[in-house]
């Protein structure tokens, strides 16, 4: 699904839903409306607004240290690609055809 259509549906969605609790609200008895019924939805919407926090936070998390993961391993291939390369190096010309081997010049 594209970004466009995630945001059409978003913005339909949200201001519909809004709309819905607004005549739905007309629809429900008076004592449902009182203060004690509305504190206690408004505690529970919290609740559901701080887990999706944490979830999300645990998840940019968990991302983030793949990504790191991923990056160091990368990082270390590299470092030791170069030290081959001079290692090799120190041998002369005999090891230049498996230096560019190593270098992916050839296969």
């Amino acid at each position: 699904m594209s970004s466009i259509a995630i945001a059409l549906i978003a913005f339909i969605g949200i201001p519909g839903g809004a709309l819905r609790g607004l005549f739905l609200s007309l629809a429900f008895p008076q004592h449902h409306l009182s203060s004690n019924s509305t504190e206690t939805v408004r505690l529970r919407a919290g609740l559901v607004a701080t887990m999706a926090a944490v979830v999300r936070g645990l998840l940019a998390g968990a991302a983030k240290g793949s990504f790191d993961v991923m990056h160091t391993g990368i990082t270390k291939m590299g470092a030791r690609t170069i030290m081959l390369d001079r290692v090799l190096a120190q041998y002369g010309p005999q090891a230049k055809e498996v230096r560019n081997v190593a270098a992916g010049l050839q296969c």
